[in-house]
């Protein structure tokens, strides 16, 4: 669920297939994660660790590598459940380092 989230996110750049996998209630929206991706420069790619810590949670560690080779890291704590809708990210949090 993760790696589709983020697949969709800088693969696809697709604002509507990155929700796809995100529970309503967990307080993203299309228009954030619109100006999100558009704000991406091109040729950025990405890497995705995840360890998972629990039934339901998962320590992600995200890198973004820049075209200019500037890399950015970011380390996430993300909770997923089972809903209606199947599997779906319930929260995703910033984590320390």
């Amino acid at each position: 669920m993760i790696a589709r989230f983020q697949y969709a996110y800088y693969a696809r750049r697709d604002p509507d297939a990155t929700l796809a996998v995100v529970d309503a209630h967990a307080g993203l929206t299309r228009d954030a994660l619109t100006a999100a991706i558009t704000a991406l420069p091109a040729g950025v790619t990405h890497c995705v660790g995840i360890d998972v810590v629990a039934d339901n949670t998962a320590e992600v560690h995200l890198v973004e590598l820049r075209a200019e080779g500037r890399r950015l890291d970011y380390l996430q704590l993300v909770n997923v459940a089972t809903t209606g809708a199947g599997l779906m990210i319930t929260n995703i949090q910033k984590r320390g380092t």
